[in-house]
């Protein structure tokens, strides 16, 4: 995943104090070397874009039949926002980090939902995160849903974890972010970047995921989101753009201008029924594209399919969309979307030693062929190792780093007990 987009057979790299230092050829022998001769070796996958606090709904019991994105929210999602507690917060993140290093992820960046959790809900998320080697931001999602003075506290969790907090995490940072322009405030936003640009944070934004997010915009203030997020000096901030599934060729021209980097969704937006963002024209615009799960799927090698099938589905040709453009956004891109490409993404010398090895079994692997065999045929049940700073904190064998067998009971226990409360 460097410039060239290089594959090297019979090749070994040097990690010291956790970077590459050297990439060099032949194969090394040692106790302190990783023997992966008969398998791939890719970047550490980077999840641009998930909410580790949806873990504990897989399964679950609900009612509920929403027929339209925004009754998913009301009658899901801000149910559940509501029933969390901090243990539930410091469960669903140590929960979600283990299955994102059984992926091959290294890096993610996350939003949390949690407001009778604050303030401290997000020492609750780090404190989960921290207790595997996985790198990450979080975020409180700032909403003005129920009142302007909740959205505060939103902001100022954020604000709190990044003055008070963050220093005692060697692996977690935090950042801002709007849950959405509709939930929000023409007040909310302004203070918001404020707050970010001062602490030269990013902010997230779910931006036009569903329609209800455009209706809302033109009733509230007669234009579409992204025209109405410029008028109010949105975008003065470094914005992390989640989804942009109904956003115009108009809208997207303006993000361009803005530098907004995009989080795409694939599997989520299948799975809600909200449609298909046009990367195709934020690619013409040469935008930073990268890939995120939303919380949904913990494989990222089946975000990578999801993204494929669907851009292909759109065009109606099979051959209609790059299958190793997808491999691409899951790491040096969703890397580029977080502002952290100048360490991870890419195995390349001055960066971090962050690997995947995967067994993809009897066949061949040839240079040329070897991104788009990743991606067609790759599934987490196939990595066989992840490594981070050079160091293997997963394995098959062995598990996660730090994680035993007690820890994911209690995940699941608190899964079940939120059920109860819900």
């Amino acid at each position: 995943m460097d410039d060239e987009r290089t594959v090297r057979s019979e090749v070994h790299v040097v990690v010291e104090d956790g970077e590459i230092v050297a990439i060099e050829d032949g194969y090394a022998s040692g106790d302190e070397v990783v023997d992966a001769t008969e398998e791939v070796v890719i970047p550490g996958l980077v999840n641009c874009h998930t909410h580790m606090y949806a873990l504990p709904i897989r399964g679950a019991p609900l009612a509920a039949s929403p027929e339209s994105f925004y009754e998913a929210l009301v009658d899901i999602w801000w149910n559940v926002d509501e029933a969390f507690t901090e243990r539930d917060a410091r469960l669903s993140a140590l929960g979600s980090s283990v299955e994102m290093l059984q992926s091959g992820v290294t890096t993610f960046c996350d939003n949390y939902s949690g407001p009778n959790t604050l303030p401290g809900g997000l020492d609750a998320v780090a404190e989960g995160v921290a207790q595997t080697p996985i790198r990450g931001m979080i975020t409180f999602e700032t909403t003005a849903r129920n009142s302007e003075a909740q959205a505060r506290d939103g902001i100022a969790e954020n604000q709190r974890f990044i003055d008070e907090a963050e220093d005692q995490y060697d692996t977690v940072s935090g950042h801002y972010c709007l849950h959405t322009l509709f939930t929000n405030t023409e007040d909310i936003v302004a203070e918001c970047v404020d707050r970010a640009t001062d602490d030269n944070r990013p902010i997230q934004i779910h931006l036009e995921e569903g329609l209800v997010d455009v209706h809302e915009s033109i009733a509230d203030y007669g234009e579409r989101p992204v025209f109405a997020l410029e008028d109010m000096g949105f975008f003065d901030a470094e914005v992390i753009a989640a989804h942009c599934v109904h956003s115009t060729e108009s809208e997207i021209e303006v993000l361009a201008e803005h530098d907004v980097n995009v989080a795409h969704n694939p599997y989520s937006n299948i799975n809600n029924a909200v449609g298909i963002a046009d990367v195709e024209t934020m690619q013409a615009h040469e935008m930073t594209i990268g890939l995120g799960d939303d919380g949904w799927d913990p494989d990222m090698f089946e975000t990578m399919r999801s993204a494929v099938g669907i851009h292909k589905l759109k065009q109606r040709n099979p051959s209609g969309f790059d299958m190793a453009t997808a491999l691409e956004w899951a790491t040096i891109g969703s890397a580029a979307v977080l502002g952290m490409d100048d360490a991870v993404g890419s195995i390349e010398v001055g960066k971090r030693g962050d690997f995947v090895t995967l067994d993809l079994g009897p066949n061949p692997v040839l240079d040329g062929s070897a991104p788009y065999y990743v991606v067609s045929a790759a599934s987490r049940a196939d990595v066989t190792r992840t490594i981070i700073d050079g160091e293997s904190v997963y394995d098959q064998q062995s598990g996660v780093t730090g994680v035993d067998d007690s820890d994911m009971t209690a995940v699941g226990d608190a899964s079940a007990e939120l059920w109860e409360r819900l």
